[in-house]
């Protein structure tokens, strides 16, 4: 009994004994130890030889293994000496980071945070508010693109709301932007925005060509009241310019539109530039008739080319000054209108283009007449009849211009009567002369062409002109003498043509262009006379019925004709004014050729006792 429990006594110290061994290291070691004095002692007999077996077997199954994989054992012996290597790499280089990069990287980012940080928190503060707005950027992106196709399609109306729109929208969105930037942001960012600018940049570009595309339409000649109206309306809303200078843009579109349509009228009617004058050329040999007839032919292609040119005129005056009436002098739409500037006193300028429009449109049409109203005798009684209905019309708008028209139509009249004179009666005449006088070494003598028959000369007693001879029936007597009665019937050709049209304006002009024809033809029978004074008595019988015949029957009747017979005058009256105070020419007007050359073909005629 004493020698078990001594036993046991070393056994549980066996432990204690063994800890100072590397076989206490092992923690399954030591849960064996500890486990031994619990083992019944068949089984602490058999362990050693347990123990052997299986060191045995491992040995056996090391040994076996160290064979089999001894390559296995050699990579592992390289990998852990890499891995050895490689961790104290590692080491080194982590150290390095630590104690140099890592110090140089956070001094680069503060320095670059330094430098480059407000740029960054820029941006990002544009991002940010490109995203807070990008609906609104979106819808103001289309904006010019729209205001662009309605102004192409005709929608004025349209384009100026979509206009207000995107301005107001693009002065909310500078507001929005410069409340949420800071004040630096804001002095460096110089609102408003670059977007807004573009934006504005492009409307502005849409509605410049609105703006023109609308005041295109004031020169369109085809456009009425209606489209001008809607067309000066939009520029009134665009505020383009002030009232007094819309009024006149508009004045001179319509103007230069009147204009142009009148040069291509003019163009069109192919009349030579020089159609105003009133010399003709005529082929050689041509007769009185034949000139007549070219005449006509050109005066009736002068009057067609002026009554559409009074027409077109017309209309285009007429419709000019009701638009410009109606658009800009109506008050009850002064509410629409653009105020001038404070230094400029509308009702003047206002004033000043109503007192300058008539005249301006007169000078498309007087300067005309002028030129081309003379060439158009003896057309001229339509045209009077055209221009008093031209002027009656421009009267109801405040534009009478009848008085400027009466001189006109009465030159007219005086020139084409002087013009059937001369190219009637003095051609007549002048070939007369020719034929028997001018062109031979020696004059024919008077019994060859001056009267009919030589044997029976009128007696002087019957070549006067009697009180009851109508002014319309010409005196028979002058058939007596060819020449005297080719003469008389140019002058009864021209004389008809003149009572188409014969103003009263037009009697002394007439007149006076009668006694100058009649001065000069008988200047050249004058001239004849006195060469032929010394012949043979009965040439000079037949000179002096010739002279009288002129004198006493020719020149008295025409007078008669063309004041009582054409003007429905009173011819006494007529000389009583001619010779009284009131005519200031007078004293020169008796004096002229026809009374000088009357006097000397009577004094001849009072010295043989005729």
């Amino acid at each position: 009994m004493t020698t078990a429990v001594s036993t046991f006594s070393e056994l549980s110290s066996l432990p204690d004994v063994l800890s100072g061994s590397s076989l206490a290291s092992s923690p399954s070691n030591l849960d064996f130890l500890a486990e031994l004095p619990t083992n019944a002692l068949s089984d602490l007999l058999s362990t050693p030889t347990a123990l052997t077996t299986q060191s045995h077997t491992l040995t056996s199954s090391l040994t076996a293994l160290t064979h089999t994989s001894y390559p296995t054992f050699l990579s592992l012996h390289h990998t852990s000496t890499a891995l050895l290597t490689s961790l104290s790499s590692f080491d080194t280089s982590l150290n390095s980071l630590i104690n140099a990069a890592l110090p140089a990287l956070d001094d680069a980012a503060r320095v670059f945070r330094e430098k480059t940080g407000p740029e960054v928190i820029e941006g990002r503060q544009k991002a940010r508010i490109v995203l807070e707005q990008h609906d609104k950027l979106c819808d103001l992106l289309d904006i010019p693109v729209l205001i662009d196709t309605c102004v192409r399609n005709g929608l004025y109306a349209e384009a100026l709301s979509l206009a207000a729109h995107a301005s107001s929208a693009l002065s909310s969105l500078a507001a929005q932007t410069k409340n949420s930037l800071s004040h630096d942001e804001e002095a460096t960012q110089g609102l408003p925005l670059q977007l807004a600018d573009s934006l504005q940049a492009e409307i502005a570009s849409s509605l410049r060509s609105m703006q023109l595309i609308l005041l295109n339409t004031l020169y369109e000649p085809a456009r009425k009241l209606p489209a001008f109206w809607k067309a000066v309306q939009f520029l009134r809303r665009m505020k383009a310019m002030h009232e007094d200078e819309l009024a006149l843009v508009f004045i001179s579109a319509r103007i230069g539109c009147l204009r142009d349509t009148l040069d291509s009228v003019e163009r069109d009617a192919g009349i030579p530039s020089n159609a105003g004058s009133l010399e003709f050329k005529f082929p050689a040999g041509s007769t009185t008739e034949e000139r007549e007839r070219e005449i006509d032919r050109q005066a009736d292609d002068v009057a067609r080319f002026l009554k559409k040119y009074i027409d077109i005129w017309r209309e285009g005056a007429y419709d000019l000054v009701t638009q410009y009436t109606t658009i800009f002098l109506d008050r009850s739409h002064a509410g629409a209108r653009i105020a001038p500037p404070a230094d400029q006193d509308a009702e003047a300028s206002s004033y000043i283009i109503r007192q300058t429009l008539p005249s301006t449109l007169l000078e498309l049409l007087l300067p005309t007449l002028r030129s081309y109203l003379e060439r158009a005798y003896p057309h001229l009684a339509p045209l009077a009849t055209q221009l008093a209905y031209c002027s009656s019309a421009l009267a109801r708008v405040g534009m009478d211009f009848r008085a400027l028209l009466s001189p006109l139509i009465s030159r007219s009249v005086i020139s084409g009567f002087a013009r059937d004179v001369r190219f009637g009666v003095e051609h007549e005449w002048s070939g007369v002369l020719a034929k028997h006088v001018t062109s031979r070494p020696k004059p024919s003598a008077p019994s060859s062409w001056l009267v009919a028959t030589p044997n029976s000369v009128p007696a002087f007693k019957t070549l006067v002109l009697s009180p009851s001879n109508a002014s319309h029936s010409p005196p028979q007597v002058l058939t007596a003498f060819p020449p005297l009665a080719k003469m008389l019937n140019a002058y009864i050709r021209a004389l008809n043509r003149l009572r188409m049209l014969a103003p009263v304006d037009a009697l002394s002009g007439v007149v006076d262009g009668a006694e100058e024809c009649l001065a000069n033809t008988g200047h050249g029978l004058l001239q004849y006379a006195k060469d032929w004074r010394d012949g043979d008595a009965k040439e000079i019988q037949i000179l002096q019925a010739a002279g009288a015949a002129y004198t006493r029957v020719l020149v008295p009747w025409l007078q008669r004709a063309i004041v009582e017979g054409v003007f429905s005058a009173s011819l006494k009256d007529r000389q009583s004014a001619a010779n009284g105070a009131g005519d200031p020419d007078a004293g020169e007007e008796s004096e002229r050729e026809l009374s000088l050359i009357v006097r000397e073909w009577e004094s001849w005629l009072g010295s043989t006792g005729i």
